[in-house]
């Protein structure tokens, strides 16, 4: 669901540590220092991020904290960034099923049926004599009846 452009979420709460200082310098042994705005983080954390963008270590420091607690989508709807990039930053961090797509049903739809014949148009193949008739019964129902249930074709 989206409320004004933002991704709503479910109402937990994410915890945070307590920083001393509303800016934390993070040391590196190559000797670069990244620099975080905790103050920022915390924004973006809870939602509240609106026409500022994070940098990569303030990213790399406020996912962790949400990942478990909130959906996939909802880390990067409130980090402002891709799934592509958060991966790219963090591989650790992903959804917990590669696909949430529904699966595919087990048999094959069969011919005769209109199921058979949207599947032939699926696949781009020609239709069948039976399908076709399948389908012509099923809108000659629908005209006559208005609805696509087969259990009222007994009462036309």
């Amino acid at each position: 669901m989206t409320i004004y452009g933002t991704v709503a979420a479910p109402a937990v709460r994410i915890r945070l540590p307590q920083a001393v200082a509303p800016t934390i310098f993070l040391a590196h042994p190559d000797g670069s220092i990244d620099v975080i705005d905790t103050v920022a983080v915390e924004r973006a954390v809870r939602g509240e991020r609106s026409g500022w963008t994070l940098t990569d270590s303030e990213i790399r420091y406020a996912a962790p904290f949400m990942a478990g607690v909130v959906p996939y989508s909802v880390i990067c709807s409130r980090l402002g960034i891709s799934a592509a990039r958060l991966k790219m930053l963090l591989p650790g961090i992903g959804p917990a099923k590669p696909s949430l797509a529904r699966p595919r049903p087990a048999k094959p739809a069969p011919c005769g049926t209109s199921r058979g014949y949207r599947a032939h148009l699926r696949r781009k193949e020609p239709t069948c004599q039976s399908c076709r008739d399948a389908r012509a019964a099923d809108d000659r129902r629908y005209r006559l009846t208005g609805t696509q249930r087969q259990d009222l074709e007994a009462a036309v």
